[in-house]
């Protein structure tokens, strides 16, 4: 059954929120935001890995 447009955006807000409060629990979120880190796309493969799909990682080049 797929997910409508509503329930992907909640669920993805509930990840986010989720990561977040790790990062600020890890005393890392400051660190991560000044590099410009991108919290919906980690949310998203967090998200298609707990549906069961392979995440691929990317390197960054510095």
């Amino acid at each position: 059954m797929p997910i409508d447009g509503t329930a992907r955006i909640a669920r993805l807000m509930n990840v986010c929120d989720a990561i977040i409060d790790e990062l600020q629990r890890q005393g890392a979120a400051e660190v991560m935001a000044c590099r410009g880190f991108k919290l919906t796309e980690m949310a998203e493969a967090v998200i298609k890995a707990a549906d069961g799909d392979v995440v691929t990682f990317r390197r960054y080049k510095s």
